[in-house]
């Protein structure tokens, strides 16, 4: 039997909007092939708790280092992306807050 590995994503809300951690745990491959049918090879698999799925063999990993590689490559480019977004929502209340600076005082509470 053959061992791949697969990467878990783990959030703090059910949501799944507060990125927590990541684990990497291995699968053991039961059956990889093209099943009738089907055009691309598939996998069958039991994951680290015991269960069997099917899946393709692309979306999981030959070692544990390339699967924590590709941990690292995911959230670099997920941290520079929530970076940018960041940036540009500042950007936007710093013109929010400068176009409410010109409007004339009403004597009204906002």
């Amino acid at each position: 039997m053959k061992t791949m590995y697969e990467i878990n994503w783990h959030y703090k809300d059910s949501e799944q909007t507060q990125f927590s951690h990541c684990t990497v745990t291995p699968i053991t491959i039961i059956r990889e092939g093209i099943l009738p049918g089907c055009t691309g090879v598939s996998i069958t698999a039991k994951d680290s708790s015991g269960r069997t799925f099917q899946g393709s063999p692309l979306d999981y990993f030959e070692t544990e280092a390339a699967a924590w590689d590709s941990v690292r490559k995911d959230l670099a480019a997920m941290a520079d992306d929530n970076e940018a977004y960041v940036e540009a929502l500042n950007a936007e209340v710093l013109a929010i807050r400068a176009f409410l600076a010109t409007l004339p005082d009403t004597g009204e509470q906002l």
